[in-house]
Formats: structure tokens, C-alpha cells, sequence
């Protein structure tokens, strides 16, 4: 949160600023960036789209659809000579100052982007009839207000970064509260599954086409998971380093020589050694960190939706790096309130127990499940694109129609959920995502529930 003395500091610098300079030359300021704001627009958009560094964050689509038109309302209603109050003016810099932090928008960025409009507001100062003590008089309160606006932003960027830090250490305390003995027999017992796969491939003369372990339960679990919860451990890398060595050397090698009648049992050997090594250093991975019981939704022993950014956040950044697909369901169990007033609250909270372990078996590993709120559950799908998301989201409505749930005393009930499914889309912002999903499953509810809606 920012500092009340920040607030009001910021508001004593911008009337004093205001008090400096005469109505006439602010109502000229005024006119001019009214007239010019669409041109200033395309001229920082075409600015930031020729920049290397800004191409994950924004898009000529975005920009056309959204960003030119709010950057144009923004100018404006920074130079307005209608006087707003400064505070709330600080309100709105730091506003988007949170949303650039949202969407991991390198601050450098966005003062490269207000130096540009702050020279190209003075250059159509310089062509109007301000004389030469006024016009420096004008574009020093450019410049002021563009830094007083800059400084807020900053502020609150700032402060959401750390935020952001510190929620990462969280999750990955979180993470490691688990129960690790179990979580480490599960993911041995994942890639022994791969490997039995792999092997079971190449006894059936299937030479081509061996299923790649990035896609495999481990894989995944390795790729998503692993990267946060052990992010500095040595073992991590080495595990990375003997997985490349095992896709794109010994298993190609092994394939060669059953086709070419080379020592293929040398070349198995190779592999299962691999294979160890890994397991070892999976064995020594999880055995560095201790159990750390914290952050638990203490219902349904899910994720809690704090940290719901942290993941969010990551899947964007590698959806961008990578072009790795993900997708969000937004469940909701329909009627919940009818349950709770038919049946009893301990009765809606067994259901929702139910409903998260139903949930949890109908996912993979690697994906990630939040008790979102309420009788809400969010489903982050990762490594998978909107149709396929879509059949996920309807086998898991499809189950909860199929398999009635304990209320107590003996009793069981039929339990519906409706499902709102958002792919992602290229936006940067992560909330956006999370709004479509929850506009889909509004309409999903709207249309008679016990149904999937895609986001538009």
C-alpha cells in the first residue's frame, strides 16, 4: 500500500505546479495535446511495437482494440484544465503503475515511452504562438507533470514487484509444506511410468515418434511445478541436463542402431543409466528441503487463490517466451446455497471436499487447482489449448452428473457445476484471463447451468 505521505506529498507538488503557471498557457497545453492525442498515440505505439523488448507485452491488436484509445484518455485527463483532485489523480498513475507491474512491463519501458511524449507535446508547443518565455514556461509544466505522473507509477510499481517476490517465496513455502516423501514417490513413480512407456514403444518396432518426456506426467510436473519449488537447487539443473542429453542423444542413438543391427543393448544401457541418475538426483533434490505446513486452504487442501498470481504470472511468461498454451476453468457448483440450507453447511462442505477431489483426479499432475472462493474451484490447465480445455472442462462436468455425493447420515445427492473455459489469447495481462473465465461461466449459470461455456 502507498504511503499516506506519498499521497499528500504528491498532491502539494502538483497545486503548487498548477498555482505557477497562468490559465491562459495551461488551457493552450490543454488544446493542444486534445488536438494532437491521437497522433501522440500512434506515435508512442509505434515506438514501443518497433521495440524488441516490448514485443511480448503488447501487439498491433491490442493496441488498435484497446491501448490507443485509453493512452489518448489518459493524456487528456492528465492536462485537463477542469482541476481534478490531486489525489485521486495520483490514485489513477499509481493504478497503472499496478497494472505494469501485473503484467511484468519493464519500468525502463514506460519512461522511454514518457520521454518520447513528453518531446513530442513540446514540438507541437514550439508551432503554436507562445512566445519564447512562455513556451519554456510551457513544456517545463510538461515535463513536471509528466514526472509527477512517472513518480507515482514508479511508486506503485515498485511496491508490486516486491509484492509479487515475496508472494513467489510463499507459494514455494507453500509447495514444499507438502508432504514431500509422497510427492517424491509420486514423481519416481511418473517417470518410471515414461520410461516403461519408452521401452515399451521400442519392443513394439515403433522406431519413430517415442513420446517425449517434456509431455509425460514428469515432464510437465518438472516444467511447471519443480521450476518454483526447488528454483535454486543445483539438482534441478543437473536433472534438466540429463533429460536433454537422454531426448536428444542416447534415445535417437538407441533407435539408430535397433534399425541399423547396432549394439542396442550397449545403447539400452546408456539410457537406464540415465534414467537412474535422474531418479538419484530426484531422491537428492527432495531430500534438501524440509515440510513446511502453511498456506493450505484447510477445507479442501488446495491451493489457496494467493497464489493464484504467482502461477499465473509464470504460465504468461513462458506462453510468451515459448508459445506454451494455457487455459482456466472457472468452476461453480451449481445451487450451493440450496445444499447448505437443505442439508446443513457440514453437509456443503463435504460436498465441496468431494468436489476437489473429484476436480484433482480429473487433471494432470501439472496442472494447478485453487479453491477460488466459496463453493469455486479454479482449474489452471497447462500445456493445452482452448478446444482441448474445453473437453477437459466437459469430462469434469460429466463426472460430477455422473457420481452423486455424500451429504451425511447415509444420504447422497445429485450435484451439477457449471464451467466458464478461457484460453489464453496473447494478452499480458493475467486478470484478463481470469475475467473471461468468469464471464463464461456467468453465461454458462444464465443458460441453465450443469453446462461448459468457452470465453469469446
Amino acid at each position: 500500500m502507498i504511503k499516506h505521505s506519498k499521497v499528500e506529498d504528491f498532491a502539494a507538488d502538483w497545486q503548487q505546479l498548477h498555482q505557477q503557471v497562468p490559465e491562459s498557457t495551461k488551457k493552450l497545453i490543454c488544446d493542444t495535446v486534445d488536438r494532437y492525442a491521437g497522433d501522440l498515440a500512434t506515435q508512442f505505439y509505434d515506438y514501443m511495437l518497433a521495440d524488441k523488448e516490448a514485443n511480448p507485452f503488447i501487439s498491433h491488436d491490442i493496441v488498435s482494440q484497446r491501448l490507443h484509445a485509453s493512452m489518448q484518455g489518459w493524456l487528456r485527463e492528465l492536462f485537463s484544465v477542469q482541476q481534478h483532485d490531486p489525489k485521486e489523480i495520483y490514485k489513477y498513475q499509481c493504478h497503472v503503475g499496478v497494472v505494469h507491474a501485473r503484467i511484468q512491463m519493464p519500468i525502463s519501458l514506460v519512461l522511454r515511452g514518457s520521454r518520447l511524449l513528453k518531446q513530442a507535446i513540446t514540438e507541437h508547443l514550439v508551432e503554436t504562438e507562445l512566445d519564447r518565455a512562455k513556451l519554456v514556461q510551457a513544456t517545463r509544466f510538461v515535463s513536471e507533470v509528466m514526472e509527477l505522473s512517472m513518480s507515482a507509477m514508479t511508486d506503485s510499481y515498485v511496491i508490486n514487484v516486491g509484492k509479487s517476490v515475496r508472494t513467489d517465496e510463499s507459494y514455494r513455502m507453500f509447495a514444499l509444506g507438502q508432504n514431500m516423501l509422497a510427492e517424491r514417490e509420486r514423481q519416481r513413480a511418473a517417470l518410471s511410468e515414461w520410461a516403461q512407456h519408452i521401452l515399451l514403444h521400442l519392443l513394439g518396432d515403433e522406431g519413430t515418434g517415442v513420446p517425449e518426456m517434456k509431455h509425460s506426467e514428469f515432464g510437465l510436473w518438472l516444467q511447471h511445478k519443480a521450476s518454483i519449488i526447488f528454483h535454486d537447487a543445483p539438482e534441478l539443473e543437473r536433472i534438466r541436463v540429463c533429460v536433454e542429453k537422454l531426448e536428444r542423444t542416447l534415445l535417437p542413438g538407441l533407435i539408430e542402431k535397433r534399425r541399423n543391427g547396432g549394439n542396442a543393448r550397449e545403447a539400452m544401457r546408456q539410457v537406464e543409466a540415465d534414467i537412474g541418475e535422474v531418479k538419484f538426483l530426484l531422491t537428492g533434490l527432495f531430500d534438501r528441503f524440509i515440510e513446511v505446513e502453511s498456506g493450505r486452504d484447510s477445507l479442501t487442501r488446495l491451493l489457496n487463490r494467493r497464489y493464484l498470481p504467482t502461477i499465473l504470472m509464470r504460465e504468461l511468461a513462458l506462453a510468451r517466451n515459448s508459445d506454451v498454451p494455457f487455459a482456466i476453468l472457472l468452476l461453480d457448483i451449481d445451487h450451493f446455497k440450496n445444499i447448505n440450507d437443505t442439508h446443513g453447511h457440514d453437509s456443503g462442505d463435504m460436498v465441496l471436499q468431494q468436489a476437489s477431489d473429484l476436480v484433482t483426479s480429473s487433471v494432470r499432475v501439472g496442472d494447478f487447482i485453487f479453491r477460488y472462493g466459496g463453493e469455486e474451484l479454479l482449474v489452471v490447465l497447462v500445456e493445452i489449448g482452448r478446444d482441448q480445455a474445453l473437453q477437459v472442462a466437459e469430462t469434469i462436468r460429466e463426472r460430477f452428473a455422473a457420481e452423486p455425493m455424500r451429504v451425511g447420515d447415509g444420504k447422497v445427492m445429485q450435484v451439477t457445476v457449471s464451467i466458464g473455459v478461457a484460453a489464453y489469447n496473447g494478452h499480458p495481462d493475467y486478470e484478463r484471463i481470469v475475467k473471461d473465465a468468469d464471464d463464461a461461466l456467468y453465461r454458462a449459470k444464465n443458460s441453465g447451468r450443469n453446462r461448459c461455456e468457452l470465453a469469446d
